[in-house]
């Protein structure tokens, strides 16, 4: 399993990531423009619970949002469910990022559940983090 954890600023990408896997995926997408971050979206009419979502990352130039998750708790599941609910569009310009879209163990598995089964997300939407890991070597500052 990828190791997700560890929070902090970056001195590389001169900014703090919640997760590796995040500062990682910033570092992958180097040449391309993105936000971290960079929006915030509010579900209005929600008093209780989750009541905002601010996806990972956003890419202006292809309109396409990222969401970095090495596993999903109950209140990422409910922000996303919103998130579809409230913002249709937007949405389906989410990508999800997740440690092994292949892997046959049962926490990948509920992953692929939520994400196939609950969010009627596309496979070709979910994008394996192993791939991106391949190329770590050759990328500076990747952990």
């Amino acid at each position: 399993m990828v190791e997700v954890s560890k929070k902090g600023y970056r001195k590389d990408l001169k900014k703090f990531f919640r997760s590796k896997m995040e500062a990682n995926v910033a570092r992958y997408y180097n040449n391309i423009q993105w936000e971290y971050e960079g929006k915030e979206f509010e579900f209005k009419g929600i008093k209780r619970g989750n009541r905002f979502y601010r996806p990972d990352f956003y890419f202006p130039a292809k309109d396409l949002w990222i969401e970095v998750k090495g596993y999903f708790r109950r209140e990422d599941k409910i922000k996303l469910r919103r998130f579809k609910r409230y913002f249709p569009e937007e949405f389906m310009k989410l990508r999800f990022v997740i440690p092994d879209k292949y892997a046959k163990d049962k926490a990948n598995g509920e992953i692929m559940e939520f994400l196939l089964d609950d969010l009627k997300v596309n496979f070709i939407d979910i994008i394996d983090y192993r791939e991106m890991q391949k190329y770590g070597s050759l990328i500076p500052g990747w952990e």
